[in-house]
C-alpha cells in the first residue's frame, strides 16, 4: 500500500464477549488494527477466532463491549441502529461463503435489489449491473434463477451483487469455502481483480492460507487480536 492512501478503517482497543452459558467467551480483546483504502486485508484464523464477529463489528451488525469501529471517520458504535443500517446499504457489500442469493429472484434481479435499496434503480442502474454481468462471464444468465447455475457462478454473481451499488468498503466472510480448489481459484481471482477495478478496500476472513495469496497485508487472530504475519502482494496494489 502506498505510503500516501489514507487509512479507511480504525479498530481502537476493540473487545467483544458472548456469553455461552455460564461462561463468558471473549473474541476480541483490546483488539487494534489499521486498514488503508483501497486495501486487500486477508484475516486468518480458525473456526470461532473471531474473523466473522471482527466482520460483524465492521459493519455494524454488532457493536463492541468497548473500544471503537471508524470506518471512513464515521465511528460506528455511536450511530443509532437506523444510521447503522443505512450506512451499510450504502457504503458496504458483502459477497458470503453460501452465495445467500434471492431463489424466487432472476440473476438481474439479484443484482437490482441493493441499488432498488438506494434508489438507484433506474435505467443507469440496470446498465451498471448488465455491465458487471458481462465483467463476470454470465452476460446470458440474466433471466436466470440462481438454482440454475452451478456454485462458482452462484459466487460471480454474489460478488456482482456486491459491487452493484458501488460500495466503498467489500466485505468477503469464507467466500471460496464453499467451491472446489480450482473453481475456489478462479473466483478469487475476480474478487481480487474487480474490486482493485474499481478502487474498493476489501476485507476477506478465511482459514485457507492459499486465500492470503493476493492479499497486501495478511492478519491472524490471535489470542483475540490481529498479529500481521505477513505482506501478501509485494509493492502498492494495482490499479488496473
Amino acid at each position: 500500500m502506498q505510503a500516501s492512501s489514507p487509512t479507511f478503517i480504525e479498530l481502537r482497543q476493540l473487545c467483544k464477549s458472548f456469553r455461552e452459558g455460564d461462561q463468558t467467551h471473549v473474541v476480541l480483546d483490546r483488539a487494534e488494527l489499521s486498514i488503508a483504502e483501497g486495501e486487500l486485508v486477508v484475516l486468518l484464523g480458525k473456526s470461532g477466532s473471531g474473523k466473522t464477529t471482527l466482520l460483524n463489528l465492521l459493519c455494524g451488525i454488532d457493536l463492541p463491549d468497548s473500544g471503537e469501529v471508524v470506518v471512513d471517520g464515521v465511528n460506528l458504535h455511536q450511530l443509532d441502529e437506523r444510521r447503522r443500517t443505512l450506512f451499510r446499504r450504502f457504503r458496504i457489500g458483502f459477497v458470503f461463503q453460501l452465495f445467500n442469493l434471492l431463489p424466487t429472484l432472476t440473476v438481474e434481479e439479484n443484482l437490482m435489489l441493493p441499488l432498488e435499496l438506494v434508489g438507484r434503480d433506474d435505467r443507469d442502474g440496470r446498465e451498471r449491473v448488465l455491465d458487471l454481468l458481462d465483467r463476470v462471464g454470465l452476460a446470458d444468465r440474466a433471466g436466470s434463477f440462481p438454482e440454475r447455475l452451478s456454485g462458482g457462478e452462484q459466487q460471480r454473481i454474489a460478488i456482482a451483487r456486491a459491487l452493484a451499488h458501488s460500495p466503498d468498503l467489500v466485505l468477503a466472510d469464507e467466500p471460496t469455502g464453499n467451491l472446489d480448489a480450482d473453481t475456489g481459484a478462479e473466483v478469487l481471482e475476480l474478487l481480487d481483480r474487480m474490486t482493485r477495478q474499481e478502487g474498493k478496500t476489501l476485507v476477506m476472513a478465511t482459514h485457507s492460507r492459499e486465500v492470503a495469496e493476493i492479499a497486501d497485508r495478511v492478519f491472524r487472530i490471535d489470542h483475540g487480536r490481529p498479529v500481521e504475519l505477513t505482506s501478501g502482494k509485494t509493492g502498492p496494489p494495482s490499479r488496473r
